[in-house]
């Protein structure tokens, strides 16, 4: 009995107090390791920061791209939508059609205001017949390193169907780069940068491409009073070119077509080619349009084979004989005006092309006069065309002024 007694009264050991007093439990970090953990842990807190700013910019120039590529796709998807459905037109802006040549504008026809012909779209102070394309520069007089000294400031000036107000009119639409400051003084000509003008590179930040929709609208049906009415929007902020080129190919010389701007077709009349480039004010202009009321151009006209079911003329030959030009961008179904300068009996009105052999025009309407049937000269015309297609260019810099992008389209027309 006692054995079994002393068996089970066995004292349990003293767990704690032994491991308390180990040699193991009583040594603590040493310095060294100390150093080499806040080592570690000063590379990691380095790396976690450095992948953090990493991130960061990455995030801060995704954004920055997004925001440059949105300010092109809104200006891009803008001029895209009106371009395209650019008309030829002789008579561009707006006029009281009072004069022999009814439905086309005469000198002195323009409805007048106080800020010049029709609000100043195109040529300031003078009446724009025809939709055209005007080619401009401006020079930095202070550049970065990287940034070019010479800076296309080109617009174009042409008539489209628009809607405005939930109502499409048809209407005067520029597009052209400006300065705000200009637009806040209330400066003529919508504030555009003119050609040649010397810019700082901080003025060049801020220039805006912006689009003026000019239109006639009635004020009073009952009166038929009518104003001119302008809308002008901004496309895009921190635009330092823009650049409009056209696409041209004439088919009577020997030269491959291409993507011009008016300097360019200028060259290339060195190679035979046709162009009728205006240059003023530091600025080439190609307007679109054979001919016209303040053109000095004239031609003649041959009554052609008579037609034994009406008895009526055609008009087989009609060309410009002293010069290159062959009409090259008029193509059949086009319409021109001819008239005369009243010393000769020839028909005026207007004519649409059947086919066109080397600036040799044959129409399809006859001649409705008997009495014409020689060869009258000084015959005036008007002949106006849109080009197939555009190639738009647009520089812009992001909200800090860096990074420039260059963003280039095509636009087809619809004729």
């Amino acid at each position: 009995m006692s054995t079994a007694r002393e068996a089970t009264e066995v004292y349990p050991m003293d767990i704690t107090k032994d491991h308390a007093s180990s040699p193991k439990a009583e040594s603590g970090f040493t310095l060294l390791e100390l150093l080499v953990a806040l080592t570690l842990a000063a590379i990691i807190s380095l790396i976690i920061s450095q992948v953090g700013n990493d991130a960061q910019k990455m995030y801060d120039t995704t954004i920055s791209t997004v925001e440059t590529y949105q300010k092109f796709r809104y200006a891009m998807d803008d001029i895209n939508e009106n371009l395209s459905k650019m008309i030829p037109t002789a008579s561009l802006e707006f006029y009281n059609d009072r004069g022999r040549t009814r439905g086309y504008w005469d000198e002195g026809e323009e409805i007048p205001n106080s800020f010049g012909p029709n609000m100043d779209g195109g040529v300031p102070d003078e009446y724009d017949e025809a939709a055209t394309v005007f080619e401009r520069k401006y020079i930095l007089s202070n550049t970065r390193p990287g940034e070019p000294e010479v800076h296309s400031n080109d617009s174009i000036y042409f008539k489209a169907p628009v809607e405005i107000n939930g109502v499409i009119r048809m209407a005067n639409v520029e597009y052209f780069l400006a300065d705000p400051r200009l637009l806040e003084e209330g400066a003529p000509n919508d504030g555009k940068i003119p050609a040649d003008e010397e810019l700082t590179y901080e003025d060049s930040r801020r220039l805006v491409l912006l689009k003026a929709v000019r239109y006639m609208d009635i004020e009073d049906v009952n009166s038929n009073t009518v104003v001119i009415r302008k809308v002008i929007n901004e496309l895009c902020s921190n635009v330092t070119d823009f650049k409009v080129e056209y696409f041209y190919d004439n088919p009577f010389d020997k030269s491959p077509g291409g993507y011009m701007s008016p300097s360019v077709e200028q060259t290339r009349e060195l190679v035979d080619t046709e162009f009728d480039i205006r240059q003023e004010r530091g600025t080439l202009a190609r307007p679109f349009l054979y001919g016209g009321f303040t053109s000095r151009l004239r031609t003649t006209a041959r009554a052609g084979v008579r037609e034994l079911e009406t008895g009526s003329f055609k008009p087989v030959l009609f060309n410009y004989v002293r010069s290159k030009l062959k009409f090259s961008q008029l193509k059949p179904g086009d319409k021109m005006y001819i008239w005369a300068d009243g010393a000769t009996q020839f028909p005026s009105g207007e004519y649409s092309l059947l086919y066109n052999s080397m600036g040799r025009l044959m129409f399809n309407e006859p001649i409705q006069s008997s009495t014409w049937s020689q060869d009258p000269g000084g015959l005036r015309f008007r002949a106006p065309y849109v080009p197939p297609s555009f190639r738009i260019s647009v520089r812009v810099l992001n909200e800090k002024g860096e990074e420039p992008r260059t963003l280039t389209t095509v636009i087809k027309t619809d004729n």
